[in-house]
């Protein structure tokens, strides 16, 4: 009894000590939105990363990181965090639009390589939806799926079956979709990292050696695909399909 009393006892505080800590956050995070309604930006880019550094973390945070940067002038960091709201929040508008208005800005202008109108549908087609998103719609589906289907064993009129067993085939056809694209988004987003440039000019070299030949130069605030790591380079690949090694502490990790 008295081991339940004091388990329940930790319980609780910890639930008063993660609330003290929300409510502090949510204060800090007031507070550098007003600083950037003033136009203190370099002060509310510093509240606004203490609040990420304390371990919370939203597309909101970061999209008004990425403004207070862009109204700074640092453009890198701006698409950076502009980069991170979308991973979060990949429907909002305001991240699009801020994000496409940012790298309008950028010296590189990196035209992508064509792609196949089905990839480009498909790939609308799992991004629709965050995979915290779609966590929750997988769970309802389920839900609703495990109800028809017991609503079939138990109903008494074949009114009821024909029903609840229709609507629990639709039910698990959508559940098998849902969770099919949550598998492949996420391995997805585990395969595939992604990083801006954060220097303003970076030579790209043909190996990770400070002596390999120079293949390119591309500037701040560029997005690119990492392919692998070694001894602190990083292999990395345009838009355009072109490759080459840059130095580790000149690209940081969306």
């Amino acid at each position: 009894m008295r081991k339940a009393f004091l388990t329940i006892l930790c319980l609780c505080l910890s639930i008063v000590v993660l609330s003290a800590q929300t409510e502090e956050l949510s204060s800090v995070f007031e507070e550098a939105n007003r600083l950037y309604l003033e136009q203190k930006y370099d002060a509310a880019i510093s509240r606004y990363e203490s609040v990420i550094k304390n371990g919370y973390e939203s597309g909101e945070v970061y999209f008004n990181l990425g403004n207070a940067y862009f109204k700074s002038g640092k453009l890198q960091y701006a698409i950076l965090n502009f980069e991170r709201a979308k991973r979060i929040i990949p429907n909002d508008e305001d991240v699009n639009f801020n994000l496409q208005l940012a790298n309008v800005q950028l010296i590189d202008k990196v035209e992508s390589i064509p792609e196949l109108f089905i990839y480009r549908w498909f790939y609308s087609l799992l991004t629709l939806f965050s995979l915290e998103a779609m966590v929750w719609m997988i769970y309802g589906l389920f839900l609703f799926t495990l109800g028809s289907f017991t609503v079939f064993l138990f109903a008494r009129t074949y009114v009821q079956k024909r029903y609840s067993l229709l609507s629990g085939m639709i039910c698990s056809f959508f559940l098998i979709v849902g969770v099919s694209n949550f598998l492949i988004q996420s391995y997805r987003v585990s395969n595939s990292e992604f990083a801006i440039v954060m220097t303003d000019v970076a030579n790209i070299k043909s190996a990770p050696d400070n002596k390999g030949n120079d293949l390119f130069v591309i500037h701040r605030g560029i997005k690119v695909q990492v392919l692998d790591s070694v001894n602190k380079w990083r292999k990395i690949r345009l838009a355009d399909g072109k490759v080459g090694w840059i130095p580790e502490g000149e690209a940081e990790t969306i």
